[in-house]
């Protein structure tokens, strides 16, 4: 997701990988990955994940992305339908109305400077930050959270002048088999039961799983549900 990292996944690589083959990557701007000056919009990211399958010659993955990597995820899904067996989906950044330009340039703004001082703090500082904000989160995460902030680009905040991605209009042309997974709206989640109403008619091929207890980082607040729909789609679809 935005803003963090692949070691941010956690414990749930480690589950999975015995039974599957596991490829974590930073998108871009994140992580260990190249930061560029500018190019921060879906499509690009979407590419970059087509060359890392093409590049380790990945026989038809699944591909599992939280928020902006879940948007990342299915914009690779439709353009290379025949390259994907599956898609899962945590919390994307999906809205029944598009933020107006003039609040994504605010956001733009806000975000460049809210993550540059991020950075400029120390990561212990960062770390208690992150434990006062998250306080069900363990000591991991609270670290992985912290330094995934340190090894972000401040230049991500560009992803926020782009026009969100038209779920709306691009869900019902996805083909491969997906798992959405959502949370609480009040506790932060982001996909709401009318988003969650609207693709279920869309996308006939998508299960939806709601996972109360959990806010927008599902796969931490609500580990072991998170994993176990994971692996029961996984099994589904593999």
């Amino acid at each position: 997701g935005l803003l963090e990292y692949s070691l941010g996944w956690g414990r749930f690589p480690v589950f999975i990988e015995p039974s599957y083959d596991v490829v974590m990557i930073d998108l871009r701007g994140h992580g260990m990955s190249d930061k560029p000056e500018t190019g921060y919009g879906i499509e690009l990211m979407a590419e970059d994940l087509f060359w890392v399958v093409k590049t380790l010659n990945l026989i038809k993955p699944v591909v599992l992305g939280h928020s902006l990597g879940a948007n990342v995820a299915i914009e690779f899904a439709r353009q290379n339908p025949g390259l994907v067996r599956g898609i899962i989906l945590e919390d994307p950044p999906w809205r029944m109305d598009e933020i107006p330009e003039p609040k994504r340039l605010t956001l733009f703004q806000d975000y460049q400077v809210w993550l540059q001082d991020l950075k400029n703090k120390p990561l212990e500082e960062l770390i208690e930050i992150c434990k006062q904000r998250n306080p069900t989160w363990t000591e991991n995460e609270n670290l992985q959270w912290a330094k995934g902030k340190q090894l972000t680009s401040p230049q991500i905040a560009q992803y926020f002048l782009q026009p969100a991605w038209d779920w709306q209009r691009f869900v019902p042309t996805i083909r491969v088999p997906g798992l959405l997974v959502t949370s609480e709206t009040s506790l932060g989640g982001i996909v709401t039961p009318e988003v969650s109403e609207t693709v279920a008619k869309l996308w006939k091929k998508c299960k939806i799983e709601y996972l109360p207890g959990a806010g927008h980082f599902i796969h931490r607040e609500q580990y072991f549900k998170f994993r176990d729909v994971t692996k029961q789609f996984l099994r589904h679809v593999l």
